[in-house]
């Protein structure tokens, strides 16, 4: 999903760690951008990604239990604010944004909980908090958050690559992929979902449909460096080391030097990650 910030570009791949396959890289979250408020933009997740707007009465398991004490750095606003309520949604918006990128996610999820009762409807705010609590391991709500958020908005690809991840992450394997595949049909430039559907296909041993999936994405971002690193990691599990070896000599070079066509584009991965998992993987070759 689009975020209305930064935010947490790359959980860790929700798949099974193997000996084979150690430090697993993708399932990349999206938050969701805004449409009433134009703040931010994520590659789905992206550094600039706005924080999305929200929607009616989400399922109850996703609500804070009664005795629940606020978070740290919740925001409140008095019945009598003289705020109008388009300056509280975006100060509300504003406040998420920064609770999610220093991590705070419990604070920002009672800020969602917040716009709710300013925006029932906003499938994006749903989307978001369900990416809140995917971050604090709570599956259930974020399940909960993104089944409701393409209830209300069927064409949110974003929601469909998160909650992708999620099933990735308790390795719900077929209906992560059916999921990838919504959020491709739908955005065919969503890179995120296109990386984390070919991570998926790898760890269930389809190598050569992974393979596809990354040469497709790489025609499309044929400068990124996540792209190549994890194209050779599927290649040295195939067992071509040679290629193997090519894509991540081209991952690392390309971690050096981003180019200007590349810079503009939604971030796939941090540069200093990528550099460090490329290096473990060159090494486990020798």
């Amino acid at each position: 999903m689009q975020f209305l910030g930064p935010v947490n570009d790359n959980p860790p791949h929700p798949s099974k760690v193997t000996a084979v396959s150690e430090a697993t890289h993708a399932p990349i979250s999206q938050p969701s951008v805004s449409q009433t408020s134009r703040s931010s933009a994520s590659p789905s997740s992206t550094a600039s990604s706005s924080v999305a707007s929200s929607s009616v009465a989400a399922a109850a398991s996703t609500e804070p239990a009664a005795n629940t004490a606020p978070a740290k750095g919740a925001y409140h606003f008095r019945g009598d604010s003289w705020l109008s309520n388009a300056d509280a949604r975006q100060l509300l918006r504003k406040r998420a944004q920064r609770e999610a990128k220093q991590q705070n996610y419990a604070a920002a999820i009672q800020i969602f909980n917040q716009l709710r009762a300013y925006e029932p409807n906003n499938a994006d705010n749903f989307a978001n908090r369900g990416l809140m609590h995917y971050n604090l391991k709570h599956y259930e709500q974020a399940l909960a958050d993104f089944d409701r958020a393409l209830e209300l908005n069927p064409e949110l690809d974003k929601a469909y690559n998160n909650r992708a991840n999620l099933h990735a992450t308790q390795q719900n394997w077929l209906d992560a992929l059916d999921d990838y595949d919504e959020a491709i049909d739908i955005n065919p430039l969503n890179m995120r979902a296109r990386l984390n559907q070919a991570i998926t296909l790898r760890e269930i041993g389809d190598y050569e449909e992974a393979i596809a999936c990354l040469d497709i994405a790489m025609f499309f971002r044929p400068e990124s460096a996540n792209l190549y690193a994890e194209r050779g990691r599927t290649y040295q599990l195939q067992g071509h080391w040679n290629c193997a070896s090519s894509d991540y000599a081209r991952a690392l070079e390309l971690t050096e030097s981003t180019s200007e066509r590349e810079a503009r584009q939604p971030a796939l991965g941090n540069a200093g990650q990528i550099k460090r998992k490329v290096v473990r993987w060159m090494n486990s070759l020798l």
